[in-house]
């Protein structure tokens, strides 16, 4: 009996120090997909390194009884991405305005990026149409990537 115990107690011991790998979990709507796979292939062009954590940016029911096009949900929370996106509204943007909104959105969960007039895809309000149609949003983009990479330094 004491052999048992002493055995159980090592296994415990054992099991206490072993490192537990974490599990992800990865979920990306379809039609959400190229936006966000463009966001992390821009940050990696940028060599803006980003932590591993659950990366979840889904339409989401719930934010379509609110005129928001899309939260970041898990910004402030360093171990979620969680991002939700108003697929009433999502239908009647842009292509422009689409790709500003993921990044604008990543940009809040990922590295906590506030809003500021300083940079065009971090204004608390989006585009119109017309003034997205203007937009050279690949230059804006580039600016995004160096706000990100200045607040990181």
């Amino acid at each position: 009996m004491r052999i048992l115990k002493t055995l159980l107690i090592a296994m415990l011991f054992v099991n206490c120090t072993t490192p537990v790998e974490p599990v992800y979990t990865y979920s990306i709507s379809k039609e959400l997909q190229p936006y966000v796979k463009e966001y992390l292939l821009t940050l990696d062009n940028h060599d803006i390194e980003f932590k591993k954590q659950s990366f979840i940016v889904v339409f989401d029911a719930d934010i379509m009884r609110t005129n928001l096009v899309g939260q970041a949900k898990g910004m402030d929370n360093d171990s979620l991405v969680y991002v939700i996106i108003n697929p009433n509204l999502w239908g009647k943007l842009t292509v422009k305005q689409r790709r500003h909104l993921v990044f604008h959105e990543l940009s809040h969960d990922m590295f906590n990026t506030l809003h500021t007039n300083e940079v065009e895809l971090m204004k608390p309000s989006m585009p119109s149409p017309s003034q997205s149609y203007y937009m050279d949003i690949d230059k804006e983009i580039d600016l995004l990537m160096k706000h990100i990479k200045n607040e990181q330094s």
